[in-house]
């Protein structure tokens, strides 16, 4: 009898269910909870009212402690199976999973926006009702002017509507709201994925922890947004506030409304513009809106953001602190969504790294050269490399306004850039007749790829280079494990990894990998 491995959603391990089959492949099967017939001891009540049908956090479900545990071992079975490395070995270097907080953790929020009549038929029989019941005229108000924000059903392009996300900023809540209220007035329609019209297609928050700055992006379906200067008006006169500690701050918008007020909120003009809220240990840091963009994506596929992105008030980006080391964040830059568990990561990657001050180093998919920065305090000489233009502006600020004139910064992909740099000291070492290889030019390098990992070009230049030691940031243990396994032939072995979690409650982890030269 063949044995299939199923991947049960909705389940916890320990669990005993009723299941339904969705789809058998050759070595293993997708099924969902049908009934549950017996509750495992490591299953929680989840603290969002959307869990289970939102697609963001898939692990509610689950005790923390054992989504640790589950993530850490995730981690060990990519290198132990995909990479080859013996299992003692693996567990020897571990250094286990470094947990964080599991609810408001989180810098930055891209909401999906869709008419309501986009989403009419996926509403209950009782709500098809009470919409037949309606008057003509305010049916059509209602499918013209109200917008649905949330996020998207798993594995569909259905919005879930929420009212707060509690992993993101507390301020999101009311931001959002504010948004609603400006379109529902100025008839701003949200866009239709079936006939591609529709202007507001998303709403896109970042938020520095440290600053309280709060940057607002709307992606349009097009090149203009009609009475813009409208809903920065409603932003700024909008008022936060925050009564819990840490970041688990929640917005409280209703004490100071009456009924009517709550059931329909009134974004105005006269009220204060700035909230305390408590950020990191202990400290009452003021929320501020400092700048409305919008990015110009009319494409009709699944991208978010478009190659364009303008400034319409305030500032195009908001400052934050990583440690010591401050940042300017724009729209489109690559930046860590967990402050907390970023400082963990930038930490561990500048311990692995293991720097004297002597050593050159390249740092490869860099962002705005938070980690380049991280390693430029402790070596000679640290190169950046990130494909987004953008990103890099923000790199060189960040190194001129942190002091650190040790780093340089090219735009480009790293599968190109990186072989053709390799290439140009080759032939200036030939054309000098220089004493030193290629090998002698790079001390470290560090990688911190997108999801997919390292283009093997990457990797091949880097093998090239013979750095003595690679550290390796990934937010997915199968292509870390993938490009462990061709570094490892190339003569690199894997000395030490941890684990940690930048993204509670949701199935995704991050690891850091120290690799070492092998002696020849």
């Amino acid at each position: 009898m063949r044995r299939l491995g199923f991947f049960v959603k909705g389940s916890v391990m320990g669990d005993v269910v009723e299941a339904k089959i969705l789809k058998v492949k050759k070595n293993y099967a997708y099924a969902k909870v049908e009934k549950l017939l017996e509750a495992s001891p490591y299953r929680v009540t989840p603290f969002c009212p959307v869990a289970g049908k939102c697609g963001g956090c898939q692990l509610q479900h689950l005790s923390y402690e054992k989504e640790l545990e589950w993530k850490e071992d995730r981690i060990a079975q990519s290198l132990i199976r995909i990479a080859g490395i013996p299992e003692e070995e693996v567990h020897a270097k571990g250094e286990g999973i470094l947990g964080g907080k599991t609810e408001r953790y989180r810098n930055k929020a891209q909401y999906p926006v869709q008419n309501g009549r986009g989403i009419r038929e996926e509403k209950t029989v009782g709500e098809r009702v009470f919409e037949e019941g309606k008057k003509g005229s305010e049916k059509e108000q209602d499918s013209y002017n109200s917008l649905h924000i949330g996020f998207y059903g798993f594995h569909s392009h259905r919005i879930i509507e929420t009212e707060d996300c509690l992993i993101n900023s507390a301020e999101n809540s009311l931001i959002l709201r504010c948004i609603k209220n400006w379109a529902r007035e100025y008839q701003i329609s949200g866009y239709e994925e079936e006939t591609g019209k529709g202007l507001l297609r998303h709403i896109f928050l970042r938020k520095g922890f440290s600053t309280g700055e709060i940057l607002l992006c709307l992606v349009l379906n097009g090149k203009s947004l009609p009475h813009g200067k409208e809903l920065w008006e409603k932003l700024r006169g909008l008022s936060f506030r925050a009564e819990a500690g840490g970041l688990q701050s929640e917005v409280d918008i209703s004490r100071e409304m009456d009924a009517e007020s709550r059931a329909e909120l009134h974004c105005g003009v006269d009220t204060q513009s700035e909230a305390e809220v408590h950020c990191g240990e202990n400290k009452k840091i003021p929320s501020k809106i400092v700048g409305l963009c919008v990015n110009i994506n009319e494409g009709h596929g699944n991208a978010i953001l478009g190659r364009e992105t303008l400034c319409l008030y305030g500032k195009d980006n908001i400052e934050d602190k990583i440690g010591e080391l401050s940042f300017s964040i724009s729209v489109p830059s690559f930046y860590q969504v967990n402050p907390v568990q970023t400082e963990k990561i930038y930490g561990k990657a500048l311990e692995y790294a293991a720097l004297t001050g002597e050593e050159t180093v390249w740092d490869c998919y860099c962002g705005i050269g938070t980690i380049s920065l991280f390693l430029a305090q402790k070596a000679k000489q640290v190169y950046g490399l990130e494909i987004v233009p953008e990103a890099i502006e923000n790199a060189k600020k960040n190194a001129e306004k942190n002091g650190l004139y040790n780093t340089e910064f090219y735009v480009g992909a790293a599968e190109e850039v990186l072989p053709k740099w390799v290439e140009e000291q080759k032939r200036e070492l030939s054309a000098k007749g220089a004493d030193c290889g290629i090998g002698d030019l790079v001390d470290v390098v560090s990688l911190d790829p997108p999801r997919k990992g390292c283009d093997e070009a990457c990797l091949s230049a880097v093998l090239e280079l013979s750095p003595k030691r690679i550290v390796y940031v990934s937010c997915d243990p199968g292509s870390l494990a993938r490009d462990i396994k061709y570094l490892g032939e190339g003569g690199y072995k894997l000395e030490k990894w941890v684990g940690i979690d930048n993204f509670p409650r949701t199935g995704h982890v991050e690891t850091i990998a120290l690799l070492q030269k092998e002696e020849s």
